[in-house]
């Protein structure tokens, strides 16, 4: 009876490990990598986009206090790659991240983490994180 116990302890945590690897665990993919290692004094500046809003709350340029915490926020990256992700609706975050050597990067919270177009989950139902510490925007976005 014991090692009936013990086997079925194993086999819970093996399953554990295994959801844990298949969602959690950082995909290989190129914008992965970047979201990871991104480093703040990188970055020139970003941007902030919120949909749907009030139109006079949807963009912020973020401050360097602010670019500190959506950097952390983008370090903690994860998930696996989904190659045809379905379309979602709802609140959507939206990070325009200009490079100190004028590349530029888009990543978006909102169903999927979106980095650069590919877009990533961490779990069955899409992405837990949905970029909330970001707020909100304080005007509307400006015309390009």
């Amino acid at each position: 009876m014991k090692k009936r116990i013990i086997i079925a302890v194993v086999i819970i945590l093996f399953i554990i490990a295994g959801y844990l690897l298949y969602w959690k665990y950082p995909s290989g993919r190129d914008t992965m990598s970047w979201a990871r290692s991104l480093r703040v004094e990188d970055v020139e500046k970003i941007e902030l986009i919120v949909q749907p809003s009030d139109e006079n709350e949807r963009y912020k340029l973020l401050s360097q206090e602010e670019m500190d915490a959506a950097v952390k926020l983008i370090n903690k990256s994860h998930g696996k790659y989904v190659e045809e992700p379905e379309p979602v609706t709802g609140l959507s975050r939206l990070l325009i991240v200009t490079m100190a050597d004028g590349n530029i990067h888009k990543v978006s919270y909102g169903g999927y983490l979106t980095i650069d177009g590919d877009s990533y989950m961490d779990h069955p139902g899409g992405y837990s994180e949905e970029g909330g510490i970001l707020g909100t925007g304080e005007k509307s976005v400006p015309e390009y």
